[in-house]
């Protein structure tokens, strides 16, 4: 039977495996927003635009934050998987 130690790391193995597809996907949707927004930027912009174009570079902004935020969660979920699995061979 399972310790409680044991059952613990096994929870938090669940958790960094739901989290990791999760992030992953939020990160890949947020870069590919990102990047289209910056391929819409003009590269002249008239008097006219000035307000569209920076409204654009705020959401551009924002879009590559949560990409940013997205993909060191899913990094750290999956070292963490990594260290669970080695700490559950070792003692298992």
């Amino acid at each position: 039977m399972l310790g409680t130690g044991t059952g613990a790391m096994v929870g938090l193995l669940v958790v960094a495996l739901l989290v990791v597809p999760v992030s992953f996907a939020v990160a890949a949707r947020a870069d590919a927003k990102a990047r289209r927004l910056s391929e819409a930027q003009p590269s002249d912009a008239d008097l006219g635009r000035a307000v569209a174009v920076a409204e654009v570079a705020g959401r551009f902004d924002q879009w590559r934050q949560l990409a940013t935020r997205a993909w060191l969660i899913c990094g750290g979920a999956s070292l963490v998987a990594v260290v669970v699995v080695g700490v559950l061979v070792c003692i298992g």
